[in-house]
Protein backbone atom coordinates (compact mmCIF):
# COMPACT_ATOMS: atom_id res chain seq x y z
CA UNK A 1 0.00 0.00 0.00
CA UNK A 2 1.00 3.25 -0.46
CA UNK A 3 0.95 6.23 1.74
CA UNK A 4 -0.50 9.25 0.39
CA UNK A 5 -0.65 13.26 2.13
CA UNK A 6 -1.87 15.98 0.36
CA UNK A 7 -3.59 19.26 0.31
CA UNK A 8 -7.35 19.16 0.65
CA UNK A 9 -9.26 21.24 -3.00
CA UNK A 10 -11.70 24.44 -1.54
CA UNK A 11 -14.32 22.20 -2.98
CA UNK A 12 -13.01 19.03 -0.74
CA UNK A 13 -12.43 21.97 2.36
CA UNK A 14 -16.07 23.00 1.78
CA UNK A 15 -17.35 19.75 1.87
CA UNK A 16 -15.45 18.40 4.87
CA UNK A 17 -17.03 21.82 6.88
CA UNK A 18 -20.58 20.88 5.52
CA UNK A 19 -20.59 17.50 6.14
CA UNK A 20 -18.99 17.66 10.03
CA UNK A 21 -20.82 19.52 12.92
CA UNK A 22 -18.17 19.88 15.17
CA UNK A 23 -14.59 21.07 16.03
CA UNK A 24 -12.34 23.17 17.82
CA UNK A 25 -12.56 27.67 17.78
CA UNK A 26 -9.74 29.44 19.02
CA UNK A 27 -9.54 33.03 19.57
CA UNK A 28 -7.73 35.54 21.57
CA UNK A 29 -7.79 36.73 24.87
CA UNK A 30 -7.51 40.39 26.05
CA UNK A 31 -3.52 38.94 27.20
CA UNK A 32 -2.94 37.38 23.47
CA UNK A 33 -3.11 33.69 25.08
CA UNK A 34 -4.67 31.53 22.31
CA UNK A 35 -8.33 29.62 23.75
CA UNK A 36 -9.20 27.04 22.30
CA UNK A 37 -12.87 25.41 22.69
CA UNK A 38 -14.64 22.56 21.11
CA UNK A 39 -18.03 23.66 19.87
CA UNK A 40 -21.06 22.48 17.51
CA UNK A 41 -21.53 24.27 13.98
CA UNK A 42 -23.09 24.21 10.78
CA UNK A 43 -21.65 25.55 7.52
CA UNK A 44 -23.72 27.64 5.42
CA UNK A 45 -22.71 29.55 2.20
CA UNK A 46 -19.07 30.16 3.24
CA UNK A 47 -20.00 30.56 7.46
CA UNK A 48 -19.86 28.54 10.35
CA UNK A 49 -23.18 29.61 12.25
CA UNK A 50 -22.72 28.67 16.07
CA UNK A 51 -24.60 28.65 19.77
CA UNK A 52 -23.31 29.67 22.85
CA UNK A 53 -23.94 30.81 26.76
CA UNK A 54 -22.59 33.93 27.07
CA UNK A 55 -19.01 33.60 29.10
CA UNK A 56 -15.03 33.47 28.12
CA UNK A 57 -14.98 32.69 24.17
CA UNK A 58 -17.82 35.12 23.61
CA UNK A 59 -16.25 37.57 26.24
CA UNK A 60 -12.96 37.06 23.87
CA UNK A 61 -14.63 37.16 20.29
CA UNK A 62 -16.21 40.53 20.84
CA UNK A 63 -13.07 41.95 22.37
CA UNK A 64 -11.00 40.54 19.52
CA UNK A 65 -13.12 38.79 16.27
CA UNK A 66 -10.34 37.08 14.28
CA UNK A 67 -11.10 33.44 14.87
CA UNK A 68 -9.46 30.59 14.02
CA UNK A 69 -11.25 27.28 13.25
CA UNK A 70 -10.67 23.40 12.82
CA UNK A 71 -12.59 20.29 11.82
CA UNK A 72 -11.57 16.72 10.95
CA UNK A 73 -13.28 13.85 9.58
CA UNK A 74 -11.27 9.97 10.64
CA UNK A 75 -12.46 7.47 8.71
CA UNK A 76 -9.38 4.83 9.85
CA UNK A 77 -6.17 4.97 11.93
CA UNK A 78 -4.63 5.27 8.15
CA UNK A 79 -7.26 7.84 6.16
CA UNK A 80 -8.23 11.03 7.73
CA UNK A 81 -9.07 15.15 6.55
CA UNK A 82 -8.69 17.86 8.19
CA UNK A 83 -9.66 21.74 7.46
CA UNK A 84 -8.98 25.03 9.28
CA UNK A 85 -10.55 28.33 8.67
CA UNK A 86 -9.42 31.38 9.77
CA UNK A 87 -12.26 34.12 9.71
CA UNK A 88 -14.49 37.33 12.01
CA UNK A 89 -17.00 36.65 14.91
CA UNK A 90 -20.13 38.46 13.99
CA UNK A 91 -22.61 38.01 16.87
CA UNK A 92 -26.07 37.83 15.33
CA UNK A 93 -29.29 39.22 16.47
CA UNK A 94 -33.26 39.78 15.34
CA UNK A 95 -34.27 37.66 12.28
CA UNK A 96 -30.51 36.47 11.72
CA UNK A 97 -30.09 35.41 14.97
CA UNK A 98 -34.05 33.50 14.63
CA UNK A 99 -32.66 32.49 11.18
CA UNK A 100 -28.99 30.89 12.82
CA UNK A 101 -31.15 29.26 15.87
CA UNK A 102 -33.52 27.49 13.15
CA UNK A 103 -30.53 26.31 10.40
CA UNK A 104 -29.30 24.44 13.96
CA UNK A 105 -32.19 23.02 15.13
CA UNK A 106 -32.71 21.65 11.24
CA UNK A 107 -29.33 20.23 10.86
CA UNK A 108 -28.36 18.95 14.33
CA UNK A 109 -31.41 17.92 15.37
CA UNK A 110 -33.41 16.80 12.53
CA UNK A 111 -34.18 12.65 12.77
CA UNK A 112 -32.00 12.62 9.13
CA UNK A 113 -29.01 13.28 11.12
CA UNK A 114 -29.38 11.15 14.18
CA UNK A 115 -27.26 8.07 12.98
CA UNK A 116 -24.29 10.09 14.11
CA UNK A 117 -23.06 11.35 17.98
CA UNK A 118 -25.01 14.49 18.49
CA UNK A 119 -23.11 17.42 20.12
CA UNK A 120 -25.58 20.02 21.55
CA UNK A 121 -26.73 21.63 24.43
CA UNK A 122 -30.10 20.77 25.01
CA UNK A 123 -29.85 17.75 23.14
CA UNK A 124 -32.22 15.53 25.40
CA UNK A 125 -35.14 17.34 24.13
CA UNK A 126 -36.37 19.50 20.97
CA UNK A 127 -38.59 21.39 23.02
CA UNK A 128 -36.05 22.62 25.46
CA UNK A 129 -33.82 23.60 23.25
CA UNK A 130 -36.49 25.40 21.39
CA UNK A 131 -37.32 27.46 24.33
CA UNK A 132 -33.47 28.31 24.63
CA UNK A 133 -34.05 30.56 21.60
CA UNK A 134 -35.57 33.21 24.04
CA UNK A 135 -33.00 32.80 26.78
CA UNK A 136 -30.77 35.84 27.62
CA UNK A 137 -27.69 34.41 27.72
CA UNK A 138 -27.73 32.39 24.25
CA UNK A 139 -25.79 33.83 21.81
CA UNK A 140 -25.92 33.16 17.93
CA UNK A 141 -23.06 34.07 15.97
CA UNK A 142 -21.21 33.44 12.56
CA UNK A 143 -17.96 33.08 11.50
CA UNK A 144 -17.21 34.12 8.26
CA UNK A 145 -14.43 32.93 6.54
CA UNK A 146 -11.65 34.71 5.23
CA UNK A 147 -8.64 32.36 4.54
CA UNK A 148 -8.81 28.06 4.38
CA UNK A 149 -6.73 25.02 4.28
CA UNK A 150 -7.08 21.43 4.67
CA UNK A 151 -4.96 17.82 4.52
CA UNK A 152 -5.96 14.30 3.93
CA UNK A 153 -4.37 11.38 4.08
CA UNK A 154 -5.18 8.26 2.73
CA UNK A 155 -3.24 4.77 1.61
CA UNK A 156 -4.08 3.51 -1.34
CA UNK A 157 -2.93 -0.47 -2.97
CA UNK A 158 0.19 -0.44 -5.50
Amino acid sequence: MQKMIRDLTDNEIHALLDQQSYGHLGCLSPKNTIYIVPVTYVYKEHALYVFSFEGTKIDYMRTNPSVCFQTEKHMNAESWQSAIVWGQFEELTGEERTQAFDLLLERLWSESNRDHPLYFPFRNSRETLEAAKHEENVVLYRITIEKQTGRMEQYEGT
